[in-house]
């Protein structure tokens, strides 16, 4: 007695479905394979046939078109015979591919591994799978063995190509950016798997099909992230090409086994402007120089000017040749830009100025080796800086030349922002517990002219806002006061959080002053109290202007306008794209917001995205319409606005 399936017959599969036109079929032992037509329905046997049962049955699968679904069907017999014979699974209808195998389980139990057809069309395809017993040739069977044949019902659900590729979600549709001749930009491509992808074999491969970029990526269980580096031989012009996105089961690189849905094609351009445009410099009416933090005494960071965003050109880039504080901004006068470069602590430093005309150096002027030399300020004539060491010094040199004037001793300055100049004098804060306090300082005197204590719970020293009267700073949950012309205290307002601690930036704005860092407040300078508040995650910088305050928000990816009289929201804008961004500078119709990445300009009208730089960093507008970006790099790149 034999077991089911046993032949002895040579193994001639192939030979057969080539004679019978498609189907599957494999042998037992060994064995032969024909082919025979059915439609989808139950497993049909005669009475003779009861000894062989078939599992799963029926067959049901789901997949996805292009792709070949492996299934397997197992055969468990009751009976045994004497005589050798010959197995074949018939399929007509090329439903399932050749590829068939068949194994013995036990003597009782043979299994077959067989695969749908990649070339299924989408939809719902039914039909039965005939087996075949025969003792003589399968193609003919006119020796059955008792029961035979067999049909299995297969029903595959074959989901569409669109649906395939809705499995990987891309961070991005199209990607675009803009760079310079000689240079590089970097894009990001992320995909994420869902469904049944999380749990398929496959490799990844992302191509540039037009060799603009250079890609590189890697993949995880849940996605890929990939990142293309424009090629820098690239001159100025416009390019086009295509990233190609691979799943494959076997290499990427030719990928002849793909996944159903692959490959994803996510259109790239480039566009490539000249590295420099030394335009002739046209003063702004109305603009002044760029004196401290946010522009001017109020920190307002508000320019009153109106730029066209399609007009915008980069006039020059500064290497990154030298370290500078990476919190540092620079200050702008009379054609000039001032910045402060050196390694942080212990090191030297110096005070560089920059021709706004061409970007060449005019004169470096050695601060010393010092802890640190926070950002200038500037304002009749001179440029102002203090270092930070033993002794902590405010520095004033002549804007012309780069002479030292005056150099004078103050207590402990802890911030990396620049002093302020209002008309002759310079207000800064510094000192630690023991000698905290604000200080005047006269630039026509070149003297201090006086300082006033002030104690806070923390070492932090924020750069005050200054008008024709008072001093404001913000301290500990309060607004405090003080006279110009005498450094006394004036009176002093809580802010919403009476038991805060630390310092919050002031801006000024008509008859409010307005703090931000931990949301903001703008407080009634008449009435001495807070007129409204809003929570924020974190405001770093903040403008005012257009009777609007704005702010970054959204987890740093949106810009925020609230109107200036009650702090209502008036708007949002669309998606600044990804990055942290923090510094805001506003003109009438246009706010320029930057990252550590990039620089973008939104425009208050429509509320969307104008214009894009492939930098970030601390922002400044010169009176000759000229955007600076201190770059968290420690270069410096030059827009024109005009």
């Amino acid at each position: 007695m034999h077991p089911v399936f046993r032949a002895s017959v040579p193994f001639v599969m192939a030979l057969a479905l080539a004679a019978c036109g498609g189907g599957g079929g494999s042998p037992g032992a060994n064995g032969s394979s024909g082919a025979s037509s059915g439609t989808g329905g139950s497993t049909t046997t005669n009475p003779e046939g009861s000894w062989l049962s078939f599992t799963p049955n029926p067959v049901e699968l789901s997949g996805y078109e292009g792709e070949s679904i492996p299934f397997k069907i197992t055969a468990t017999s009751s009976r045994t015979f004497t005589k050798p014979f010959n197995v074949a699974i018939v399929d007509t209808s090329g439903t399932i591919t050749t590829d068939v195998q068949i194994s013995a389980l036990n003597e009782m139990t043979y299994q077959a591994s067989l695969s749908t057809s990649p070339k299924l069309p989408a939809g719902l395809t039914q039909v039965n799978l005939e087996v075949r017993l025969c003792e003589d040739a399968p193609l003919t069977c006119s020796k059955p063995l008792p029961g035979s044949p067999w049909k299995v019902p297969l029903k595959v659900n074959v989901k569409s190509t669109t649906e395939a590729a809705k499995r990987l979600a891309l961070s991005a549709q199209s990607l675009q950016a803009e760079t310079y001749a000689g240079e590089q930009v970097e894009l990001n491509l992320d995909g994420t798997f869902t469904g049944d992808l999380l749990n398929t074999q496959f490799m990844v491969g992302v191509y540039d099909k037009g060799g603009l970029s250079n890609v590189s990526y890697t993949q995880t269980a849940q996605g890929f992230k990939a990142t293309l580096k424009s090629a820098a031989a690239l001159q100025p012009g416009e390019y086009n090409s295509n990233v190609e996105v691979r799943l494959c089961r076997d290499d990427p690189a030719t990928c002849r086994l793909p996944i159903s849905g692959s490959p994803w094609t996510v259109p790239l351009k480039l566009t490539v402007k000249n590295a420099s445009n030394l335009s002739t410099l046209l003063r702004v009416p109305g603009v002044g120089a760029w004196s401290s933090f946010q522009g001017n005494a109020a920190h307002s960071g508000f320019v009153d000017a109106t730029f066209d965003a399609t007009k915008f050109s980069r006039r020059f880039s500064l290497p990154a040749n030298a370290m500078t504080e990476s919190t540092n901004s620079v200050a702008t006068d009379n054609g000039k830009v001032f910045m402060t470069l050196g390694k942080s602590f212990d090191s030297e430093f110096e005070l560089l100025a920059i021709s706004e005309a061409d970007g060449s150096i005019l004169w470096r002027s050695s601060l010393g080796k010092v802890n640190r030399a926070n950002s200038p300020a500037v304002g009749n004539g001179f440029v102002f800086v203090v270092t930070d060491d033993v002794t902590n010094d405010l520095w004033v040199f002549d804007q012309q030349n780069g002479n030292l004037v005056s150099k004078t001793a103050i207590g402990a300055y802890t911030s990396s922002r620049a002093p302020t100049v209002a008309g002759t004098d310079v207000f800064l804060m510094g000192g630690y517990d023991y000698d905290r306090g604000m200080t005047a300082f006269s630039s026509s005197l070149l003297s201090k002219r006086w300082s006033s204590p002030m104690q806070s719970a923390l070492r932090s020293s924020p750069t005050p806002a200054v008008d024709v009267e008072n001093v404001y700073v913000f301290l500990d949950g309060k607004l405090r006061v003080l006279d110009t012309s005498n450094g006394n205290l004036k009176w002093v307002a809580p802010g919403p959080d009476a038991n805060a601690v630390g310092e919050q930036s002031v801006t000024l704005s008509g008859n409010l002053a307005l703090t931000y860092g931990s949301g903001i407040s703008a407080f009634d300078l008449t009435l001495r109290t807070v007129a409204w508040s809003v929570a924020n995650s974190n405001v770093v910088d903040m403008a005012v202007g257009n009777g609007m305050v704005y702010s970054v928000a959204g987890m740093s990816t949106v810009l925020e306008a609230r109107s200036l009289s009650d702090g209502k929201l008036q708007w949002t804008s669309e998606s600044l794209g990804q990055d942290n961004f923090r510094s805001v500078v506003v003109v009438r119709n246009l706010a320029f917001v930057s990252g550590r990445l990039r620089t973008v300009a939104v425009d208050l009208a429509t509320h969307k995205v104008v214009w894009n730089y492939p930098r970030g960093g601390n922002l400044a507008i010169s009176s000759n319409g000229v955007l600076y970006i201190m770059e968290d790099n420690r270069s410096v790149s030059a827009i024109n606005l005009q």
